[in-house]
């Protein structure tokens, strides 16, 4: 009977074989690496491997919250967390998530707080204008008490730039996001939003999308690859679903640097438990 390691090389390979099928000419022979740009947060470097955790605080009440964050800071697997602020109950109420939020940041400790807004544009449960959205990331950022944000890049270009700049200011660092719940884009679309936030001055590119097929799941990753090539920045991309969860796996092979896992409950789907998430990517990703 084949163990757990072997059971994974054996995926991974499989994977590897078919992406080197399947891409249009983009292969090593004609890549030159490129240097990342150093990210270090509460002395945690996200730009180079080990590939880096992300586990969400997917609560409703501030007690779940709580809960939540002691679970994530005592985790040796859990390296950030995210806290979901459109699943509170109190989403639109700053003043309460401002004080909630500063709650998490001590639990946590030397753990990074990524502050993400998931609107119903993306998926999220906050349905919210774009002039609404800004006025409450204004508010956090007043006094944050997070070390990185996700903004949402469809939302107004201006507000988005705006956000972007005033996040700099205080020193925090911006994932800069899409979700596609229904489909995966084509290989040169998923390229092109991610070389887009790029430009908008995003530290960390971030695209979701939801696989259809086999072949939805390479696309993914090998857009991943092609943009990795092409930025230095740290890169989070998803293929979401069972079907996709070796996006999550085998991330690292293709230029990524982040990968979100998940303690008792998700907040996506197709994520995998942090623990087992880290002995996966202990498995395939390179050897430093």
């Amino acid at each position: 009977m084949m163990n757990f390691q072997s059971v994974l090389k054996k995926i991974y390979c499989g994977v590897l074989m078919s992406l080197s099928i399947i891409s249009t000419g983009y292969t090593s022979e004609n890549i030159s690496p490129i240097a990342k740009n150093n990210y270090v947060v509460k002395h945690l470097n996200l730009s180079e491997l080990p590939v880096k955790t992300i586990v969400p605080i997917a609560a409703t009440t501030r007690v779940q919250a709580l809960a939540q964050a002691k679970q994530i800071a005592m985790n040796k697997d859990a390296d950030i967390a995210e806290f979901r602020v459109d699943l509170l109950d109190f989403a639109s109420d700053t003043k309460q998530v401002i004080a909630l939020g500063k709650e998490i940041n001590d639990i946590l400790k030397a753990k990074p707080l990524l502050l993400t807004i998931r609107t119903a544009n993306e998926g999220g449960k906050l349905n919210v204008s774009d002039e609404i959205y800004e006025n409450i990331y204004k508010a956090y950022l007043e006094a944050p008490f997070f070390q990185l944000i996700d903004i949402e890049m469809f939302r107004h270009e201006n507000i988005v730039s705006e956000l972007t700049t005033l996040a700099h200011q205080k020193n925090i660092l911006v994932v800069m996001s899409n979700h596609e719940f229904n489909q995966t884009p084509s290989e040169k679309e998923i390229v092109r939003r991610l070389l887009k936030q790029d430009h908008m001055g995003a530290d960390i590119l971030k695209i979701a999308v939801m696989p259809k097929s086999k072949q939805d799941v390479f696309t993914l990753m090998n857009a991943t690859l092609e943009v990795s090539e092409r930025t230095p920045k740290t890169l989070l991309t998803i293929s979401m679903g069972h079907l996709g969860q070796i996006s999550r796996v085998a991330t690292a092979n293709m230029g990524g640097n982040l990968s979100f896992g998940m303690i008792d409950k998700a907040s996506a789907p197709g994520q995998i438990d942090v623990t087992e998430l880290k002995k996966f990517l202990k498995t395939v990703q390179p050897i430093q």
